[in-house]
């Protein structure tokens, strides 16, 4: 039995063009979800926490910019219990990395959006993966307001 060879006149099916089709809309889609999902289209990340006086306004998802472009978003607060500030965990694109001496503050737009903006400091030394920006001094917590019963 010989297996049929196609001929040189023969068209794609309509079948082909529409599946084709299909294909590279859904190239393009994800093309699209990357750049939204990420900001830049680059996916690697690593986290870091980053020490706060106040973290008012900001929450979870919220992005974190350097000069205004964003680089990372909020991954979860916490309370540092000794001394009554914020402790905010962020992703940070695993592209960039962080002088040891970067500043950080909460900032709202003229349009009311939060993020948190870092501000990159001049030391050669980076902060590593779950490292500490703004790290803050445990000798001197915060003191609890004495309350009577």
């Amino acid at each position: 039995m010989a297996l049929p060879v196609p001929t040189a006149d023969r068209g794609g099916s309509l079948f082909e063009t529409i599946l084709s089709a299909l294909v590279i809309l859904v190239a393009i889609a994800f093309a699209v979800y990357l750049v939204e999902k990420t900001g830049t289209g680059h996916m690697g990340s690593y986290t870091v926490r980053v020490s706060l006086g106040d973290a008012a306004g900001l929450d979870v998802g919220d992005d974190v910019r350097v000069s205004g472009a964003r680089v990372g978003s909020v991954h979860s607060l916490d309370v540092d219990k000794p001394r009554y500030g914020a402790i905010v965990w962020v992703s940070i694109r695993d592209d960039l990395p962080l002088p040891a001496d970067t500043a950080a503050k909460v900032t709202v737009s003229a349009l009311g959006d939060v993020y948190l903006t870092l501000e990159p400091g001049a030391s050669n030394r980076m902060v590593a993966p779950g490292g500490m920006i703004g790290e803050i001094s445990r000798s001197k917590p915060r003191k609890r307001p004495h309350v009577e019963s």
